[in-house]
């Protein structure tokens, strides 16, 4: 297989692909998102005669118009389906769809296209489902034509929507995201000042796995990369390079985890407290499609949470009263 297929957050009219792909109705008519902001970026008028000219297309069908004044040569008009429950062939239209116009592609000899994710905007389909059928879709075509390169890029805006397709992608062999190696970041050693511990845990092979592959950084909210070097992981925070954990795995389920403990790179100065936020972590890292934006929710969350009990211990020891909740009463005072 020589394509490749991978996700960016990238209005699809800004990309300089040789085809970008509309999210079209059946009448080839102007409409509002994806499909309304190519109408306007390729020219209106020159856009709607040329539709105009090929007539309609059927749902799970595309046809193909020059690109305008787009930077792409091409635009396909893919027509995916309504959701409208998932019993009435939704899934075998929307594959079509990708399917015909990967085949246009290739028949005027295209080697780099963008989709937008078709039928997850006013058509309902889910979300997880429209990657679902998306990733399988392309890699169906690229598994059936092997010779054929070309580049596919998912152009998305939605940061929630890009995650959920990252988590489908990273399982898919088309997929540009490959294992990490500690090349792929600004990746620091651990220091000398260090402590070790033993995590007791088990994980099944699909969760090593998962963890084996690592994970490179895509966004600002992205706050680790890890790679495995054999069976040991190595854990940086993605801002700094801080080397913040390193775990040996062990095939008994008793780990030797090394975490850092130098006060200018890492704050969190108990063992206890290191175990439990790395057993959180490890629960994000082992699924197979590591979700890190809602992984950063959480670990902010816990973080506030801390330190609000962090506050009111200090003015418990200092004697300072804690403030009285809405309609307490003040019995001292009565």
């Amino acid at each position: 297989m020589k394509g490749t297929i991978e996700i960016s957050k990238i209005s699809i009219t800004d990309l300089d692909t040789d085809v970008i792909v509309n999210a079209a109705n059946e009448q080839l008519a102007v409409g509002g998102g994806v499909c309304g902001a190519i109408f306007r970026a390729a020219g209106y008028a020159e856009l709607q005669n040329a539709c105009r000219a090929i007539g309609r297309c059927d749902t799970g069908d595309a046809v193909i118009t020059p690109g305008f004044k787009l930077k792409a040569k091409y635009i396909v008009h893919a027509v995916g389906p309504r959701w409208t429950g998932g019993e009435h062939g939704e899934s075998k239209k929307l594959i079509g769809a990708y399917s015909k116009a990967l085949q246009l592609a290739a028949d005027n000899h295209c080697r780099s296209i963008g989709f937008p994710l078709i039928s997850a905007g006013i058509f309902g389909y889910p979300v997880r489902l429209a990657w679902n059928d998306a990733v399988s879709a392309c890699e169906s075509f690229l598994n059936s034509h092997p010779e054929y390169e070309i580049h596919i890029i998912f152009a998305v805006l939605d940061s929630d929507i890009m995650s959920e397709g990252l988590k489908v992608l990273r399982q898919s062999g088309a997929s540009v995201y490959k294992i990490a190696t500690r090349d792929d970041w600004t990746a620091m050693d651990m220091p000398e000042q260090n402590d070790t511990f033993t995590l007791v845990r088990s994980f099944s092979d699909q969760q090593m796995e998962a963890m084996r592959r690592g994970h490179i950084p895509q966004a600002m909210e992205d706050k680790w990369f890890w790679y495995m070097d054999e069976n040991t992981l190595f854990a940086h925070r993605s801002w700094t390079g801080f080397c913040i954990y390193k775990i040996e795995f062990h095939g008994d389920g008793s780990h030797i985890v090394t975490v850092n403990r130098d006060p200018e790179q890492y704050t969190r100065a108990s063992i206890e407290e290191d175990r439990d936020n790395l057993n959180k972590l490890l629960d994000w890292w082992s699924q197979p499609g590591y979700d890190h934006y809602n992984e950063w929710l959480a670990e902010t969350a816990d973080a506030i949470k801390k330190q609000k009990n962090d506050i009111t211990r200090a003015k418990r020891n200092t004697g300072i009263p804690e403030a009285k909740k809405e309609g307490q009463k003040d019995y001292d005072h009565q």
